[in-house]
């Protein structure tokens, strides 16, 4: 981030207090513990990175294009709420972009069927087993430990999960099964908070999404009807507030009416609600369908969303702007699920199907506009990682001797080296002809010169 230019001390004494104290805390501050420890208000956005959510519903609900990494999002919601599976698809954002995911388990409750629904490469997604929750905390710390050595700038985007507070149980109860009434939920919320505060420390410089998962016990309310209306939004209970716990991003689920397809149930509705979000506004509810057996999908409610939304106006009035019939991309709702835009030509006797919509407003055309329409800021830093570029860059820079060393050492599989048997190497079976035309020695740059030492 900019900094102000070191300037003398009879300088410094000719400013006013206010920017003499805005440079001489920055400079101070570094000196002292390190580089990129200072910032004004106006560099804290500018300074995060994104890991881009491919919904555009879930971007209006964060009010961001995704989750910022080296941040905190505790995930919680009661018994089969999806939390596990929402963790999921998240890591899989993650890997797809190139990025690490692992999973730190407490609860002895995964499964490698239910996991291939979300992940695209379950064999690169680490998962560790943890008896205990000091033991989880511990192998999260060695974790994130660990990416500092291997990624010390925190290039890779990473998430890391851990599943769950509220399955876990403390070494003393398992050391004192006569009293684990009483140790279970004080020591806990002490073991957290404290282990919670030195994570935090590791999350920002290794570029790392934590991922808490957690339950929340629902409040039953009494209706005049006399029927019961759990809401996960009102918790009660140690089980649930009375854990601190500093998370920028506080995401509740609840599990809703069940889907059906052809008349039988296929799987089941769940709503999200942002409690908290440091990041843009809270409050924010969106929506996603599970479906037996598969992963979930976000069209019906971000279709809606399209179609319901008043598109964000420009900031300064322009005369030429049109007024808009309709939602984002003027989309209006029609019979049976479908959809229509004036704008977009699609007339009401044309209308399409939901699925539809939903890839024409994530398409290449209109992805961007419908962002911008929704007010997701466009300029949010999107974190990626191409190791294949990143080793190309790295090995231009090395000599020779050290790229042998280095092609010997790495797989072969999508890594050319220029050290081979091109370069006059015999092969196995294959006898060397020392009298050959093609006799050909390197210059310093690599180039092929020709053997003058006949």
């Amino acid at each position: 981030m900019p900094r102000p230019k070191k300037i003398k001390t009879e300088e410094l004494a000719l400013l006013n207090p206010l920017d003499q104290y805005f440079v001489e805390s920055a400079s101070s501050i570094e000196e002292k513990y390190g580089l990129d420890r200072v910032s004004s208000a106006l560099e804290e956005d500018a300074n995060l990175k994104y890991l881009e959510v491919p919904d555009l519903g879930l971007q209006w609900s964060l009010g961001r294009k995704g989750f910022a990494l080296g941040r905190v999002m505790q995930v919680m919601g009661s018994e089969g709420s999806s939390k596990t599976s929402f963790a999921l698809w998240v890591a899989n954002i993650c890997m797809k972009s190139g990025g690490i995911a692992a999973m730190v388990e407490t609860e002895m409750a995964s499964s490698t069927r239910h996991m291939k629904n979300y992940l695209s490469d379950p064999a690169k997604f680490r998962i560790f087993h943890a008896d205990t929750i000091e033991d989880g905390l511990k192998m999260t710390i060695d974790q994130l430990n660990l990416f500092l050595r291997i990624d010390p700038h925190g290039v890779i985007p990473k998430v890391l999960i851990f599943d769950s507070i509220a399955g876990s149980s403390e070494a003393r109860t398992q050391n004192d099964e006569e009293n684990f009434v009483q140790a279970r939920v004080g020591g806990s919320a002490k073991v957290i908070k404290d282990a919670t505060n030195l994570i935090k420390c590791k999350l920002k410089e290794t570029n790392t999404l934590w991922i808490v998962l957690n339950q929340g016990r629902e409040l039953i309310q009494t209706s005049f009807g006399g029927g019961l209306i759990p809401d996960i939004d009102k918790m009660i209970g140690s089980g649930g507030k009375a854990i601190p716990f500093a998370a920028t991003y506080w995401l509740i689920l609840k599990r809703n009416a069940a889907t059906k397809e052809d008349g039988a149930t296929s799987g089941f509705k769940v709503k999200g609600v942002f409690k908290k979000n440091k990041l843009a506004e809270p409050g924010r509810v969106f929506y996603f369908n599970v479906k037996w057996g598969e992963s979930f999908d976000f069209i019906e409610s971000t279709t809606n969303l399209l179609a319901a939304a008043m598109p964000a106006l420009p900031e300064k009035a322009d005369p030429d702007y049109p007024v808009k019939k309709g939602g984002i991309l003027g989309l209006q709702a029609a019979k049976g699920g479908t959809f229509f835009s004036e704008e977009l030509k699609i007339d009401r006797t044309e209308a399409m199907k939901a699925e539809d919509i939903y890839k024409l407003a994530h398409s290449e055309e209109y992805y961007k506009r419908c962002q911008e329409e929704l007010g997701v800021p466009t300029e949010d830093k999107v974190a990626t990682f191409n190791y294949e570029s990143t080793l190309n860059d790295k090995r231009k820079r090395l000599n020779k001797s050290d790229e042998t060393r280095l092609s010997n050492a790495l797989p072969p599989s999508g890594i050319s080296s220029s050290i081979g048997p091109d370069d006059g190497e015999q092969q196995d079976g294959e006898a060397k002809d020392e009298g050959s035309d093609n006799d050909f020695v390197k210059d310093e740059t690599g180039n092929p010169i020709e053997n003058s030492s006949e």
